[in-house]
């Protein structure tokens, strides 16, 4: 599923659930900056249910100022590769909007990422570990070649 949302006359891509490391980390070091990670874990010690949680969890991003800076880092522009630099300079352009349909679309988009959030999990490393799990399903493989290497035959 690839959507597309055009944004300061630009279309974007949404996030999907292939992101390179540094877009991985842009996003979650926005996210912990907003001290939504605290709201995340339940590490402040209070139960909530997943609705609330992401409630809370777009409050705090909302308050933090960074909701633009989270969007930057889960859009691509249409054609380009995502960088760090395109993320920060989309970040100022998106707070900047100041079209009506616009910034609904950039509210449904960080509502859509929060949704997101709780259904696949966070986009950091520590949730790559679980999709890199073996399935049942596949049979495990092995190198039917010798290694070559300088190294492999000492």
């Amino acid at each position: 599923m690839l959507e597309t949302i055009t944004l300061d006359g630009r279309k974007f891509h949404s996030i999907t659930e292939t992101l390179t490391a540094s877009q991985d980390d842009y996003i979650l070091a926005h996210i912990r900056a907003s001290g939504a990670v605290e709201i995340l874990g339940e590490l402040d010690g209070v139960k909530r249910s997943p609705e609330k949680r992401a409630e809370e969890l777009l409050t705090k991003i909302l308050l933090a100022g960074r909701k633009h800076h989270i969007l930057a880092g889960c859009l691509t522009e249409e054609g380009k590769v995502w960088s760090r630099k395109d993320a920060d300079d989309n970040a100022a352009r998106f707070a900047a909007i100041t079209d009506i349909v616009e910034k609904t679309a950039m509210q449904k988009e960080i509502v859509g990422f929060v949704i997101g959030f709780f259904s696949f999990g966070a986009p950091s490393s520590e949730t790559s570990q679980k999709s890199s799990s073996r399935s049942a399903k596949v049979p495990l493989t092995k190198n039917v070649a010798p290694s070559t290497s300088e190294t492999s035959r000492r």
